[in-house]
């Protein structure tokens, strides 16, 4: 299997770690090539190697407790990782594929290319699997010519919507790897429709495989306040940028200044560990009175957290309720300004981050799309900034051990998404889930709202009023009807979305003739 990437901090990397922990618990092998640094820190991997060219180097190697097997090999590919939205990764230097020269892609394909070939000589591999549209499939069609391996391509969202879309050259790119693949692997229908509106020649090898959550970490049982507790101290986001983000709102003299300073906020901690008084501020949302809405993905503009702010706004008036944002993202600091903006009745700065847009997380400045500043909701923000809580990344063992104190999830993207994988999350956690009506979040809230006297989406026209009514409408029902809501939602996930039954038809694909 091939993934460019690491296990954590994205849908696609999180799909990949689940996939194969999966995989090796029904007693399969696998062979990964990725780029996480420190594989042998997770429960289903066995041996990690250094691919360079055709030279394999034992890194170190471990058991497990799976009757399977998952070794992970590392491709030597320099200091540059492409990406398909740009972030930060600690000891990279990351271009996005539009920026990358045609030198620099060349490279990177050869290289894992070379290195694809030295994996399938010493494992020797029934069947490859890539992850992504471009370039993992082209990467496996030159490595794989004339092995007689045939490959299938698991297309994930990211790179189809900014990388392939945007760039003739990596629609062909795209086209030329997916073309040699004897399935694609598509997350939902709405993913399968994308794949065949691009590629229709591709239409008869697509086939929809949504799922799948972990549904044996993610359950309602999981709770346990008190490791959560332990999420303290590190290199993360602590009380320093919270005081100077607040002094940068009460002296920034105009949009550019403003958002300078949130850069120099931004650059003066870790953001992919959880703030360094996590616990500590948990523990009293846990504990403060009120229901609990909890968002969890990366903070960037297109995740629509910023709606989910102006939406809050009335949750919180009808209920009392409380907003805990789990993640990390170039978006971090203009979302927090906006909510002490907000809670402060600061209306100049909401002015200010409303007009600045995505210029807040490194992009061309335009405004915040579906928010709507206004007089009113400045009044009925007062005090927001004191019931909403953001504490970073949390990653799975952590996350699993607190999604079932949240009263109500939601995943407000305002961009299409392939499949709503935190919508299933939270479900399996048995927190009920609301999301956007698109792309395949729409799949996801149909299946785990099966069986519900209501809908779980919401739509785009008028989105921010959607969501808070639909928030509303939910948290005012008797306790005993949500406690049967929450029921419902798991039962769905563990029937329809499960990883053992991703990964059992995935090797059902594998092995077809």
């Amino acid at each position: 299997m091939t993934h460019g990437y690491m296990f954590s901090g994205s849908g696609s990397n999180v799909y990949v770690q689940n996939l194969c922990r999966a995989l090796v618990r029904e007693g399969h092998e696998v062979h990964l090539l990725c780029q996480e640094p420190r594989p042998l820190a997770y429960d289903f991997v066995d041996a990690h190697f250094l691919a360079d060219g055709a030279k394999l180097r034992r890194i170190g190697e471990r058991k497990t407790p799976y009757p399977g097997r998952c070794v992970v090999y590392n491709p030597e590919i320099g200091d540059l990782l492409p990406v398909y939205v740009y972030d930060e990764y600690p000891g990279w230097r990351v271009k996005t594929f539009l920026d990358l020269t045609e030198e620099e892609l060349e490279r990177y394909v050869a290289l894992n290319a070379g290195a694809v070939r030295a994996v399938l000589e010493r494992a020797g591999a029934e069947a490859a699997v890539t992850n992504h549209s471009v370039p993992g499939p082209l990467i496996a069609r030159r490595a794989l010519e004339g092995t007689g391996v045939s490959y299938l391509s698991i297309v994930h969202g990211s790179c189809l919507q900014y990388v392939a879309r945007r760039s003739g050259r990596y629609m062909e790119l795209a086209r030329e790897g997916l073309s040699g693949a004897r399935r694609i692997l598509a997350l939902s229908s709405h993913s399968a429709g994308t794949v065949e509106e691009d590629f229709p020649e591709l239409a008869p090898r697509t086939v929809s495989l949504p799922g799948g959550v972990d549904t044996q970490l993610f359950r309602p049982e999981a709770l346990d306040p008190d490791a959560l507790s332990a999420l303290r101290g590190g290199e993360g986001r602590g009380p320093q940028q919270r005081e100077a983000l607040a002094r940068a709102l009460g002296e920034a003299g105009g949009a550019e200044e403003l958002a300078a300073s949130l850069r120099r906020i931004a650059a003066s901690y870790d953001a992919r560990v959880h703030d360094r008084d996590a616990g500590e501020r948990i523990g009293r949302l846990l504990a403060s009175g009120g229901p609990l809405v909890v968002y969890v993905g990366k903070l960037i503009h297109s995740k629509g957290v910023h709606s989910l702010l102006q939406a809050f706004v009335r949750v919180r008036r009808a209920t009392g309720a409380r907003l805990l944002v789990v993640g990390f993202g170039t978006f971090r600091e203009g979302l927090e300004a906006l909510a002490l903006a907000l809670g402060t009745g600061d209306g100049r700065a909401v002015e200010l981050l409303a007009g600045l847009g995505r210029l807040l997380e490194g992009k061309t400045p335009g405004p915040l799309e579906h928010f709507e500043p206004s007089e009113e909701l400045l009044r009925e923000a007062a005090g927001l900034h004191e019931s909403v809580e953001f504490v970073g990344p949390l990653y799975h063992e952590e996350l699993a051990k607190l999604l079932p104190a949240a009263d109500a999830g939601t995943v407000p993207s305002i961009f299409p998404e392939t499949f709503g994988l935190v919508a299933a999350e939270l479900a399996a956690s048995g927190v009920v889930p609301f999301v956007a009506d698109h792309s395949g979040l729409r799949e996801a809230g149909a299946i785990v709202g099966r069986g519900l006297p209501f809908g779980l989406l919401v739509g785009m026209d008028r989105f921010q009023e959607k969501l808070a009514e639909a928030l509303v409408r939910y948290l005012s029902l008797p306790e005993e009807e949500r406690r049967r809501c929450r029921r419902v939602v798991r039962e769905n996930t563990v029937r329809h979305l499960g990883w053992d039954t991703l990964a059992s038809r995935l090797v059902g694909l594998a092995r077809e003739g």
